[in-house]
């Protein structure tokens, strides 16, 4: 039996998700939204890393292709869920601004 001996991976920061005020009540969402983050960030550390896909409209196309996809899921998940009215509200980002 050969043994297969793994590289260790690289420690990857989390990603920073906007998630909508549909996501709070219905968990799918959520989950979608963290998976089209992780896909997206994905196809452009591809993109940045490949020097002959910048700019090329097929992949370009294909992006566009896998965020609709995942579009189409939340729509889908909020409209069975009755939150789709909530699904494109955001909550409003918190700023750390401090007065002396």
């Amino acid at each position: 039996m050969s043994t297969k001996t793994y590289k260790k991976l690289p420690k990857l920061d989390k990603l920073i998700v906007r998630h909508s005020v549909a996501s709070d009540s219905d968990d799918r969402v959520w989950f979608y939204e963290e998976l089209e983050a992780e896909i997206l960030d994905f196809a452009k550390y591809i993109v940045k890393k490949a020097k002959k896909l910048k700019g090329d409209p097929g992949a370009v196309a294909r992006l566009s292709r896998v965020g609709k996809s995942i579009n189409n899921l939340k729509i889908t998940s909020s409209i069975a869920m009755g939150t789709y009215q909530d699904l494109y509200t955001f909550h409003k980002e918190k700023t750390n601004d401090k007065k002396n």
